[in-house]
């Protein structure tokens, strides 16, 4: 029987609050939601990804870079390059 204007709030050891809703449409930050027209956030995937690391092994320019840097040459056979589709792969194994 409220009016849908308005809400009741009970918090523990306070008495209950009536008071009214809050309009969430007028809510400053609604532009960046779905409902303010913004894209629909998607989990899991970067939203402002502002740089990229790229792995580059050349042992000339660590050499150039730094004087105490000592570069060890490691075997093929010592580590393995794996792309996303092999790392999702054995994630996915690895919890199955």
């Amino acid at each position: 029987m409220l009016d849908n204007r308005y809400a009741l709030l009970f918090i523990r050891g306070e008495r209950p609050v009536m008071d009214l809703k809050y309009d969430i449409l007028k809510h400053p930050s609604v532009r960046m939601t779905a409902d303010g027209k913004a894209d629909p956030y998607i989990h899991g995937e970067p939203w402002d990804a502002g740089s990229a690391i790229e792995l580059v092994y050349d042992p000339e320019l660590i050499r150039a870079v730094s004087d105490n840097t000592q570069v060890i040459e490691l075997p093929d056979s010592d580590y393995v390059l794996l792309s996303e589709e092999d790392i999702e792969k054995e994630v996915n194994e690895g919890t199955a």
